[in-house]
């Protein structure tokens, strides 16, 4: 495990009850941002990786019911477990994630990247376990990475982008599709 990875899974281990207090708001207006640019069936499998506490399970609609909470930090999930009874939460790393490949229709990861040394890993994994036809919805700091930079490992990763825009706070965004 890289050092960077490392010291963000310690942060969060450290934060996790105090971390829905603290994000919730900025995470919420992402989520919505992000999702009216897109739609969900009620029958889709949607991964969440890096989904810490859950806050993204508390945003969808309740017709949607296929989730799937990833994190690499024990204590995030177990705050989110707390939360939503009914979840699934998986603890693992989001550089080799446990499922098959061509499993899901949606995979999110929002303001994860930016916490790893090679973040294209994770944007491969991502790949590997979407369906054909399945679609990846991104964000990421822009102090961290410019739209060039994220174009480059979406593209890199075997992605079609469909959207890559600048969110109306600090993080880009990015919608891209496996074909």
């Amino acid at each position: 495990m890289s050092k960077k990875k490392y010291e963000a899974g310690k942060k969060y281990e450290e934060t996790a009850t105090k971390y829905d207090a603290r994000y919730s708001s900025i995470q919420q207006q992402k989520f919505r941002e992000v999702f009216s640019q897109t739609k969900i069936k009620s029958s889709d499998l949607l991964l969440d990786v890096g989904a810490g506490t859950g806050l993204l399970l508390d945003f969808l609609p309740s017709n949607v019911q296929n989730i799937i909470s990833c994190d690499l930090s024990f204590n995030m999930l177990l705050e989110g477990k707390n939360k939503l009874k009914n979840a699934l939460f998986v603890c693992a790393d989001s550089e080799h994630l446990p499922f098959r490949e061509s499993c899901l229709n949606i995979v999110t990861c929002f303001s994860v990247i930016q916490n790893l040394q090679e973040p294209t890993i994770t944007v491969s994994e991502s790949f590997r376990v979407l369906k054909i036809g399945g679609k990846l919805l991104l964000t990421v700091l822009d102090k961290i990475y410019c739209d060039k930079k994220l174009e480059e490992i979406i593209v890199q990763a075997g992605y079609e982008i469909e959207k890559l825009w600048h969110l109306s706070i600090e993080d880009f965004s990015v919608i891209a599709k496996k074909d």
